[in-house]
């Protein structure tokens, strides 16, 4: 007798599921060390206009586009900011 016709059913579909979830961890697991770059965070200026912070690795920049272009603005030092000048941000509408 073959091994499937040996085996409950039961406990079939538990192999099949055991390799099915052990496939999808392989595929996520691939998919998180690759991704270097990440958008934490947009605003919307209005007429196709927006900033956006990218980080890329351990750095961050400001990006600035409109319908038409997208431009660096500035690489941000993550260390230099506070709430204080967070809170300025807010208040001058960026």
């Amino acid at each position: 007798m073959n091994r499937a016709s040996q085996e409950s059913p039961l406990a079939a579909v538990g192999r099949v599921l055991a390799t099915l979830a052990a496939r999808v961890r392989r595929g996520l697991e691939r998919r998180r060390s690759a991704r270097r770059l990440r958008l934490a965070e947009t605003l919307s200026l209005g007429e196709k206009r927006f900033l956006a912070v990218v980080q890329f690795q351990q750095q961050e920049f400001l990006v600035g586009g409109t319908g038409n272009s997208i431009a660096l603005l500035a690489k941000l030092d993550s260390s230099r900011a506070t709430p204080d000048s967070q809170d300025g941000m807010q208040e001058a509408g960026l």
